[in-house]
């Protein structure tokens, strides 16, 4: 699973928001994220604000960020609740019969992905913000017999490398921003498997303060990912069961190959 410091899909006991602000009330119809135990009301960004102090808002926004995803994905009740604890079908599918080497699961989180590809004989490292979620992945590798590396970064300033994976997993952690990024990590003949909201979730799932990085308008995917010079193995955008919310909804899924 993947979770970056700029992504925010927030999900918790039936209820989903994405947001740097999930204490906002929900528009009618809507459900919003409930306050994470202990963390309390968003900060206020002064009117006209200097640019010391957006720098400061936006530094308190990406620590609460952060305790906020260590919450999500380490409590039991709430992954148990909402979570997809088995790894992405998608990546099943096209990992199988696929030969293991090198793979960056992306926003990794609490690691069912990274185990899973780990257990098939990969090389995984996987990257996220949310440092218990890290922790309690390597303890459940231990515990499978497995290996990972994990690192604590924020995949936006992350340093990718260059020819570097065989594979690369986003799945729910963005990928709009990402194209060029991906073409340069792989290696030749390495793909990324990417899986995501379609923008139709909307209509169902609570939007706040603006962040749709893990929401995509119909065939916007494709288009990135041809342009930055990658080769597209597989689109689709079908209703589903969503691997967060695990709600029937409508999703996208691409796979994608650097020739």
């Amino acid at each position: 699973m993947k979770i970056l410091m700029s992504l925010a899909v927030l999900v918790l006991l039936g209820v989903f928001a994405i947001s740097v602000q999930a204490q906002q009330p929900a528009p009618t119809g809507k459900r919003n994220l409930p306050p994470i135990p202990g963390l309390g009301p968003d900060p206020v960004l002064p009117a006209n604000p200097t640019p010391a102090q957006q720098a400061e808002y936006k530094a308190l926004m990406a620590e609460r960020t952060r305790q906020r995803w260590n919450y999500i994905l380490t409590d039991s009740v709430a992954r148990a609740r909402v979570l997809n604890e088995k790894p992405n079908a998608l990546l099943v599918e096209t990992a199988a019969g696929r030969k293991p080497g090198t793979a960056l699961d992306a926003d990794m989180g609490e690691g069912r992905n990274a185990i899973y590809l780990a257990q098939q004989g990969w090389q995984v490292t996987g990257v996220d913000i949310a440092e218990k979620a890290l922790a309690y992945a390597q303890k459940r590798a231990q515990a499978t017999g497995v290996k990972l590396k994990t690192e604590i970064a924020d995949m936006a300033k992350y340093d990718w490398g260059n020819n570097k994976w065989d594979l690369i997993v986003l799945s729910y952690a963005g990928g709009r921003d990402y194209a060029d990024r991906v073409m340069r990590a792989l290696k030749p003949g390495g793909i990324v498997v990417l899986e995501a909201f379609h923008m139709d979730a909307t209509n169902r799932l609570q939007v706040v303060g603006g962040d749709y990085r893990v929401f995509f308008n119909t065939n916007e995917l494709p288009k990135l990912y041809t342009a930055a010079g990658l080769k597209i193995l597989r689109y689709e955008e079908p209703i589903g069961t969503a691997d967060f919310t695990k709600e029937q909804l409508r999703l996208v899924k691409m796979v994608a190959q650097k020739p």
